[in-house]
């Protein structure tokens, strides 16, 4: 005899959705609703009070700095790419000052 187990919360959020726009789309939807809802550090006070206010809008409910992100995160990816490349032209530039001295 085959043991019934209780079904799982497979949609997440996107439950609400039923049966409905097929499984990839409601996957897509909880995964990106996971990393909205998700806990994020405030950059001026350290809290974990991020909250997202609006499309890109985020903002701290401790200190209340308000500042522009990602649609889905604080920080998007292409925004973590520029902060690289700005580090990395700081450090050649110290670099030259310093064997310039």
């Amino acid at each position: 005899m085959a043991k019934i187990s209780s079904k799982g919360h497979k949609s997440r959020s996107a439950g609400r959705f039923g049966v409905r726009y097929g499984t990839k789309a409601r996957k897509l939807v909880g995964d990106s609703e996971e990393k909205m809802r998700a806990e994020y550090t405030c950059s001026k006070c350290g809290a974990k009070k991020i909250s997202r206010i609006g499309t890109g809008i985020w903002q701290c409910s401790k200190c209340e700095h308000t500042f522009a992100g990602g649609s889905y995160v604080p920080q998007s990816p292409a925004h973590m790419t520029v902060l690289r490349a700005v580090q990395a032209v700081k450090a050649e530039i110290n670099k030259q000052l310093a064997s310039a001295r």
